[in-house]
């Protein structure tokens, strides 16, 4: 083989390299199966709105401050005066999806249990981890544990709550 015929196969080689290597840079990755790695957790402080099913349509919804820990817990304060604190378990599911179940009691007007509510919660975040939406089944207890009814249906909304800085941060990080 003359030197120029070399030549010019090392460079046909070298460039099919260089196309293999581009082509194995695109198709590494397979965007249409991959599974995102961010908005995978629930972590974190959530304000929520739900609307419980079989509740008045012209019912407010009832809001909820939620606090999904690292560890699976889930701690609820929600903003109506019947209800307890909530106190529960989430897990991870599928791409932006989890399962909750959040444990609370009823009270009557003079502070005592009525009921106990089990609520069974799907949850999709949105892409960009800064909110989400749930269906609910509650399944509505006395106090000794026996299952008086359980209704499916209900929505949610929430919003992923977030550090914010006051207005004097510039002037407070110069203070030594």
């Amino acid at each position: 083989m003359n030197r120029s015929a070399l030549f010019v196969f090392a460079s046909l080689i070298g460039s099919t390299a260089h196309v293999q290597a581009q082509g194995l840079m695109q198709s590494i990755v397979a965007p249409d199966k991959a599974v995102g790695v961010i908005n995978q957790s629930m972590e974190g402080t959530w304000l929520s709105e739900t609307r419980p099913a079989g509740a008045p349509a012209d019912a407010p919804p009832i809001l909820n401050f939620s606090t999904y820990h690292p560890d699976g817990n889930v701690v609820l304060s929600p903003s109506n005066g019947n209800q307890g604190e909530g106190h529960g378990l989430w897990l991870r599911v599928g791409d932006r999806k989890f399962l909750a179940t959040l444990f609370f009691f009823i009270y009557d007007a003079n502070r005592v249990v009525i009921n106990v509510i089990k609520s069974r919660v799907n949850i999709q975040i949105s892409l960009d981890g800064k909110t989400n939406k749930s269906t609910n089944e509650v399944v509505i207890m006395d106090p000794t544990g026996k299952i008086l009814a359980t209704l499916s249906g209900g929505t949610g909304t929430a919003v992923r709550l977030s550090p914010e800085i006051p207005a004097d941060f510039a002037d407070f990080q110069k203070v030594q």
